[in-house]
C-alpha cells in the first residue's frame, strides 16, 4: 500500500481573542494529505501565526519534499523523515523543519489508519489519559479582570493548573498572577509563559517574584539559544525552567540537556520535524530524568504524550476547536486519549469552504 499521491494545502483563520496579541492576528495551517493505493489517506500540518509565512512552508513542500514521498511506504516513515533532513538541513531549521513535520505527521496518520490505530496505539500507547493545563486564554494584551475571569473559568471546567503569558510588562505581571492566584486559590497550578521576551536581568528579577506566587515553572524566560543565560537562571531560581517550543530537533535540546538548564522539555510537533522526531526527544528527557510537555498542538501531542510515561502535563490549547469535528475531551483536569482511527483529527466541510486559501 504505497503512498500513490499527496498533495498541499493552507487553511487561514483568525487567532481566538483571548489568545491574540493583535486584533487583526490569524494562524495558518499548512497541510499535507497523502493517499495510499488502497484509498487510505493520512494528514498532517504544520502552523504559523501572525507573519504569514505558510507560503514559504507550502513552496518547499510543492516544489522539492513532496515528489520524494510518493511510492513509499508508510512503514518508511522515521526513514523518510531522517531522509527529509539530510536532504534539506542546509537550508536551516525552522522552514524546513516544519515542512517535513507535516508529512511525518501525515505518513504516521496514514499508517495508524492502515492499521485500524489510534495514533497513540500505533506510537505505543501507555495510557488513556493525560494531565494537562489549561492555555491560550491568557494573552498579555487582556485586561486584567479578562485574564483573571477566563482563568477561573477553566479552573471552574474542572482544570487543575492553567498558564498566564508574562513578560511584556513585567512590574505588572506581578499584579496580575497576584490576581490569578486570588482567584482560583492556592492548589491549582500556575505555569508562567515570557515567550522569550526578557532580557536575563529581567528574567531574573521577575522570576524571583513568581516564585513568591508559588509558579510551578517559568517557561522560555529569555531566547531559547542563550545556554549560559539559562545556567544562570537555572542556579538562581527555585521553580522549574521549562523551554524548547523554538527548539528544532533533538540535536538543539541536547546542550540544554547535557548543561542540566531545563527542567522540562516543550517540543513541539510541528517545529521539531513531527511525531517522529518529538518521540526521541521524548526517550531523550526520559534517559536524563526531565519532564515532558508538548507544546501547543494537543490534538496531536496528546498521542505523542499518551506513548511517553514521562510526560509531565500536555498543554490543552482549543485555538482551532470551532475547525473540528471531534474536539478534544478534557474531565477532571486530564485529557483523555482519543480512540479514532489515525490522530482523529478531522476537519468540518464550514472550515474547508471558509478557511482554505490555497
Amino acid at each position: 500500500m504505497s503512498i500513490t499521491k499527496a498533495t498541499s494545502w493552507i487553511l487561514r483563520f483568525p487567532s481566538n481573542r483571548a489568545a491574540a496579541e493583535r486584533s487583526d492576528e490569524e494562524f495558518e495551517l499548512i497541510g499535507v494529505t497523502v493517499e495510499d493505493s488502497s484509498g487510505h489517506t493520512g494528514t498532517g500540518w504544520t502552523f504559523t501565526s501572525d507573519y504569514g509565512g505558510g507560503a514559504s512552508v507550502k513552496a518547499l513542500l510543492d516544489t522539492i519534499l513532496l515528489e520524494r514521498i510518493v511510492g513509499r511506504e508508510s512503514y518508511e516513515v522515521e526513514i523518510i523523515n531522517a531522509e527529509l533532513f539530510h536532504y534539506t538541513h542546509r537550508l536551516g531549521h525552522g522552514i524546513a523543519s516544519m515542512a517535513i513535520a507535516a508529512i511525518d505527521i501525515a505518513i504516521w496518520d496514514l499508517r495508524a489508519r492502515q492499521q485500524g490505530l489510534s495514533l497513540a496505539k500505533a506510537l505505543g500507547q501507555a495510557r488513556d489519559r493525560v494531565p494537562c493545563y489549561g492555555s491560550g486564554k491568557a494573552s498579555p494584551s487582556l485586561p486584567m479582570n479578562d485574564l483573571v475571569e477566563l482563568s477561573a473559568g477553566y479552573i471552574a471546567e474542572g482544570f487543575k493548573a492553567v498558564k498566564i503569558r508574562v513578560g511584556r510588562e513585567p512590574d505588572k505581571d506581578i499584579q496580575r498572577i497576584t490576581e490569578v492566584r486570588a482567584a482560583i486559590g492556592d492548589e491549582p497550578l500556575i505555569m508562567c509563559d515570557a515567550n522569550e521576551r526578557l532580557s536575563l536581568p529581567a528574567a531574573l528579577w521577575l522570576g524571583k517574584r513568581l516564585a513568591d506566587l508559588n509558579v510551578f515553572w517559568f517557561e522560555e524566560p529569555i531566547l531559547s539559544q542563550d545556554i549560559e543565560g539559562y545556567r544562570r537562571l537555572r542556579s538562581a531560581l527555585p521553580m522549574a525552567i521549562s523551554m524548547g517550543e523554538h527548539v528544532h530537533s533533538r540535536r538543539d535540546f541536547m546542550p540544554f540537556i547535557r548543561e542540566g538548564v531545563a527542567d522540562v522539555l516543550n517540543p513541539d510537533i510541528c517545529f521539531v520535524g513531527g511525531i517522529s522526531e518529538t518521540m526521541k526527544i521524548g526517550h531523550v528527557a526520559d534517559s536524563f530524568g526531565l519532564g515532558l510537555a508538548p507544546h501547543f498542538m494537543s490534538v496531536l501531542s496528546i498521542h505523542v504524550a499518551a506513548a511517553l510515561p514521562r510526560s509531565t502535563y500536555l498543554e490543552f490549547y482549543p485555538f482551532m476547536d470551532d475547525l473540528l469535528v471531534h474536539p478534544l475531551l478534557m474531565e477532571d483536569g486530564e485529557i483523555v486519549v482519543p480512540d479514532r482511527p489515525g490522530h482523529g483529527v478531522e476537519f468540518t466541510q464550514e472550515a474547508w469552504k471558509t478557511y482554505k486559501v490555497a
